[in-house]
C-alpha cells in the first residue's frame, strides 16, 4: 500500500465530522467508525438502538446509511473516489458498510459539490409557505435518490389526503403506546448537547390537523409556541426496489444526497415515518406508491416559512473507535 493510501489524521477528522451531521431517526446518531489505512467500517452501535419504533433496526440502517453518503461526499471534496461493500464480514455482522477510499486525485464531480450542504442540512419541522416547488428542481431530486439505487414517488392530492387519514390514526395509536412513550424520553425534548432532538428544534404546535410529526405528542408541550401550517405539502416517498438490509442501507445514502441537493435549491424537509413504523400503514403507504417498491421513507418538502432549528452533534472523535 502506497502512503497515499493511507488516509491522514487530518483527513479522517475531516470523513467522519462529515459522516456525523447526517441524519437518524430522533438523532440517535448509531454509528461507530473504525480506519484501517484507506479503508473506514462503519459500524451499529448497539447502545442507540430504539427497540419499541424501530424493532427490525430499519431505521438504523437507513440512517446509517445517510452517514456514509456524506462520508463519501467529504471524500469526493477531497479528491478521493470511494466504494460502499454493505456487510463486508459475517463474522463481524455489527459492521454495516465498509468505505474503501481511493488515492488523493482531483475533486469528484457530483458528489463533492455537495459539501458545502452538509452543515446547513437541517430536518425543519416548522409550517412551510404557499409556493410549489419547480419541476425542474424535483427531477434533481429525482435525479439524486436514482444515483443510489431509489426512487421518488411524489404523492398527487388524492394519495396525499389518503396519506393524511393514515397519519392521524397511527399518531392516535401511538399516543397509547406506552413502550414508544418512554422511549421518546430518552431521546426527545428539554435541553441536549450531543444527541437527541431538544425541544427548540421540534417545531411549533400545529393548530390543526397537519403533515407534521409531532414528537412531543404524549409530553409536557406547554413551552412550545402555535402555528398554522399547510394544507397539502409536497410529500415524496423514497422506496427502494428490494427490501432487506443492503436496501435500507441503499435507502439512506439515497436520502442524504436527495437532502443536500434539496438543501441547494433552499429546500426544507421533515419526515412523517410513523407510517412506516407499523406493518398496516407501511402495507397501506405501499399501495399508495403503486405496489412495486418498498417505501423506506415519507418526506415532507417545501419552503420555510420559519428559520429552522439544528439538533446536536456528537463529536466524531465520540463515535472513533480506533485505527490500525
Amino acid at each position: 500500500m502506497s502512503k497515499t493510501s493511507v488516509l491522514t489524521d487530518d483527513e479522517i477528522g475531516i470523513l467522519l465530522t462529515a459522516a456525523v451531521h447526517a441524519p437518524s431517526m430522533h438523532n440517535t446518531q448509531p454509528w461507530r467508525f473504525e480506519v484501517h489505512g484507506p479503508v473506514v467500517d462503519v459500524l451499529l452501535d448497539r447502545k442507540r438502538l430504539l427497540p419499541s419504533e424501530d424493532p427490525a433496526g430499519r431505521a438504523n440502517r437507513i440512517g446509517i446509511g445517510a452517514a456514509v453518503l456524506n462520508l463519501r461526499v467529504a471524500a469526493a471534496m477531497l479528491g478521493r473516489e470511494s466504494r460502499i461493500v454493505p456487510d463486508p464480514d459475517p463474522n463481524c455482522p455489527e459492521v454495516m458498510a465498509r468505505v474503501f477510499v481511493a488515492d488523493r486525485r482531483t475533486p469528484v464531480p457530483g458528489l463533492g459539490s455537495l459539501y458545502g450542504e452538509l452543515r446547513a442540512r437541517r430536518t425543519y419541522r416548522g409550517p412551510l409557505l404557499d409556493q410549489p416547488i419547480p419541476p425542474r428542481v424535483t427531477g434533481r431530486l429525482d435525479e439524486a435518490a436514482q444515483a443510489e439505487r431509489a426512487t421518488l414517488r411524489w404523492l398527487d392530492a388524492d394519495a396525499t389526503s389518503r396519506l393524511g387519514e393514515l397519519l392521524r390514526r397511527v399518531d392516535e395509536h401511538d399516543l397509547h403506546d406506552e413502550d414508544r412513550l418512554h422511549e421518546r424520553l430518552r431521546w426527545i425534548g428539554g435541553d441536549r448537547s450531543g444527541d437527541g432532538i431538544q425541544e427548540s428544534a421540534l417545531g411549533p404546535l400545529p393548530t390543526g390537523p397537519a403533515f407534521v410529526r409531532d414528537l412531543s405528542a404524549g409530553s409536557d408541550s406547554s413551552h412550545r409556541s402555535q402555528a398554522v401550517f399547510e394544507d397539502s405539502p409536497a410529500i415524496a416517498v423514497l422506496c427502494t426496489p428490494q427490501e432487506d438490509a443492503a436496501a435500507w442501507l441503499r435507502a439512506g445514502m439515497a436520502l442524504e444526497r436527495a437532502l443536500l441537493v434539496a438543501t441547494s435549491y433552499d429546500l426544507a424537509a421533515s419526515f412523517l415515518n410513523q407510517v412506516l413504523e407499523h406493518s398496516p400503514s407501511r402495507a397501506a403507504v405501499r399501495e399508495l406508491v403503486g405496489g412495486r417498491c418498498w417505501p423506506q421513507m415519507v418526506i415532507r418538502l417545501g419552503y420555510p416559512a420559519q428559520p429552522a432549528h439544528g439538533t446536536a452533534r456528537r463529536d466524531w472523535r465520540d463515535s472513533f473507535d480506533r485505527w490500525f
